[in-house]
């Protein structure tokens, strides 16, 4: 019957803890607009976030220079042809199969649960992902 994972508590002097406070308001933001389960993976100067149920049916939005992106703005901004996305979106869910051994944490983004795999290896692959868009 479901129900999310419970994952130890991020601790607030992790470097991860530290780039989610960064980009905490694009964050807030995501986090107020939509209602499945989010988990942040923090990259360097950006984050990545798989919205839904990894690997099998989820969203993508990324935070750069402090603006969401989606595969929506990917198709609107770049041109990016429905084929291609869902070329870019089996990529990203073998990514994430990858990432299973991962440690993964909790911790709240504005009023919610989030989860947070601070991973430079899967932030790496996915942003490699994205870059071939």
């Amino acid at each position: 019957f479901g129900g999310s994972k419970k994952y130890p508590a991020l601790a607030p002097d992790t470097s991860a803890a530290k780039k989610l406070k960064s980009i905490n308001d694009p964050l807030v933001k995501l986090s107020q607009d939509v209602s499945e389960t989010i988990e942040v993976i923090p990259a360097e100067d950006s984050a990545f976030v798989f919205i839904g149920k990894p690997p099998k049916n989820f969203g993508m939005a990324w935070i750069e220079d402090g603006k969401l992106h989606s595969f929506k703005t990917l198709s609107e901004e770049k041109g990016v042809p429905q084929n291609k996305l869902l070329k870019l979106s089996e990529s990203l869910a073998n990514a994430y199969r990858k990432s299973d051994s991962h440690d993964r944490y909790s911790t709240t983004i504005g009023n919610r649960v989030v989860t947070v795999t601070p991973s430079q290896k899967l932030a790496k692959e996915v942003q490699q992902i994205l870059a071939s868009a």
